[in-house]
């Protein structure tokens, strides 16, 4: 299945499940709604290719040392509903999620 179809698939899936659960079990750590949204899948290079899934979120998360353990938690979670997201369409690879941050190519 081509990639683009995937990422509108994902973008519905975070929309309709992720968001939502995510919302509501941190609903008593964050000040507002977090939204996700897709920014590009791209298919590595490498024997086996790695799926990178360029991640976008409002408000702004970035993976770095120093963030609040709910939050390493949550997107935890979140890397763990993607992978397992591309486990449907049979695609068994190591998937990395990119927070807020564009390819370089």
């Amino acid at each position: 299945m081509e990639l683009e179809k995937i990422k509108e698939y994902l973008q519905n899936y975070l929309n309709t499940v992720v968001g939502p659960r995510v919302n509501e079990k941190w609903e008593n750590s964050i000040s507002q709604p977090i939204e996700f949204s897709v920014y590009d899948i791209l298919k590595g290079s490498y024997q086996p290719p790695i799926i990178h899934v360029f991640l976008d979120t409002t408000p702004s998360i970035e993976k770095k040392s120093g963030l609040r353990p709910w939050v390493i938690m949550m997107m935890g979670e979140v890397e763990k509903d993607i992978s397992n997201f591309f486990r449907i369409f049979s695609i068994n690879f190591k998937v990395k999620v990119h927070w807020n941050q564009r390819p370089l190519f």
